[in-house]
């Protein structure tokens, strides 16, 4: 039985967090024994994880950069003895492989979930995360836009880099007579899913908004955006200063996600950088077309001219224009949005992401030649060509 020892920063809703939950649900507890380690108290994932018969186990966070929270978590990998540990984003990275290096397990794993960027993050986290990737045997990310980052921007070893993209139960998104536009109600919905932060660079989508109800006869266009954060009134305010407010719907969050989809007949991601976005899968497993910024991972997903279309992340009138195009023929985003959903059910499983998962699991505790039957064999192939063509 292999220990693998989970640890990140905290549990409450994300697509991190969803990920972790999904991976854990779907490992095969013949091989693998999960042990889950959050650097903070409480949260959504939580209670559903333990409902998995996973142990989870917290630690009290009081602030930033504590000592005692590392020698914790030290004295916790030294009880649990794990195989290998694997961490999610940059604190538990951080934390994380620092106690693991001192545990002395033997593969440590750390995870990429989203590209690197002059907002976020600063020059002292990416001397850390260098430093702490010679220590590591491999860094696992959500997409190639996020390993090309590493590599190219960061100068990360290649060989250590692996991308194992999101996986979705898109059967959770499925409502065969509202695929792709049909049976929708007459007035016309634009969504867009997302916190309400500056990554997800809502006012674009406000902008590109304006120009459409500009250049469309149909003014009665709703544009809808899902999600909460600090910056709702400014931008309630930007859309009244638009002069579109009437026709702008902060929903706040929601948990019927699939339903709001349904209802909708173009989703749209505006974001200045991502990994690879659950909201722009989850829209295209619902079979609606898509209109996304070309940012991380939005291009393997999204193929430009066949299940929607990419855009700069600046270019509020092409987003526009992609977004009228799509309004004006029904048929053809129908089509879009059905080549969308198959695409999704081909290629972003979550079985798929479990597997291939696993199968990192094993080349790096064991090596290659000692695959176990089950495991993705493939992937490992795939995967070093996949890197090799960055």
């Amino acid at each position: 039985m292999i220990k693998v020892c989970y640890i990140i920063g905290q549990l409450g809703k994300g697509g991190a967090e969803r990920q972790l939950y999904e991976l854990v649900k779907g490992l095969d507890r013949e091989r693998f024994h999960p042990v889950v380690i959050s650097l903070s108290q409480g949260g959504l994932w939580k209670d559903e994880i333990q409902k998995l018969n996973v142990q989870v186990i917290e630690l009290q966070r009081k602030k930033n950069w504590e000592f005692s929270r590392l020698l914790k978590l030290f004295r916790l990998l030294k009880s649990v003895k794990p195989d290998i540990v694997h961490t999610f984003m940059f604190s538990a990275n951080s934390y994380g492989r620092v106690a693991a290096v001192l545990c002395r397990v033997p593969v440590i794993i750390a995870s990429e979930r989203c590209e690197r960027n002059k907002y976020e993050m600063g020059k002292y986290q990416n001397y850390i995360d260098r430093l702490l990737a010679l220590f590591s045997q491999g860094i696992i990310c959500n997409s190639r836009g996020v390993a090309l980052t590493l590599i190219n921007k960061y100068s990360f070893a290649s060989r250590k880099i692996m991308v194992v993209h999101n996986g979705i139960n898109a059967d959770n998104f499925f409502k065969q007579d509202c695929i792709g536009g049909t049976d929708k109600r007459a007035q016309k919905i634009i969504v867009t899913v997302g916190r309400l932060y500056h990554q997800k660079n809502h006012r674009l989508f406000l902008e590109a908004a304006k120009i459409v109800l500009k250049k469309s006869e149909d003014k009665e266009i709703k544009f809808l955006i899902i999600g909460k954060g600090p910056l709702q009134e400014e931008l309630e305010n930007y859309a009244e200063s638009l002069g579109i407010r009437g026709n702008v719907i902060f929903a706040g969050e929601r948990n019927d996600i699939p339903e709001v989809l349904h209802d909708a007949d173009i989703f749209v991601m505006t974001s200045l950088y991502e990994g690879m976005p659950n909201a722009v899968m989850e829209a295209m497993a619902a079979g609606l077309p898509v209109v996304a910024s070309d940012v991380g991972g939005s291009n393997e997903l999204v193929v430009d001219g066949e299940t929607g279309f990419l855009c700069p992340c600046d270019n509020a009138a092409l987003i526009a224009e992609r977004v009228i195009h799509l309004l004006a023929d029904p048929q053809n985003s129908s089509v879009m949005g059905e080549r969308g959903r198959e695409r999704i059910l081909r290629d972003f499983t979550l079985q798929k992401m479990v597997d291939d998962t696993q199968g990192i699991y094993i080349k790096l505790l064991y090596g290659t030649d000692k695959i176990l039957s089950g495991i993705s064999a493939d992937f490992i192939a795939e995967s070093a060509r996949n890197i090799s063509n960055i």
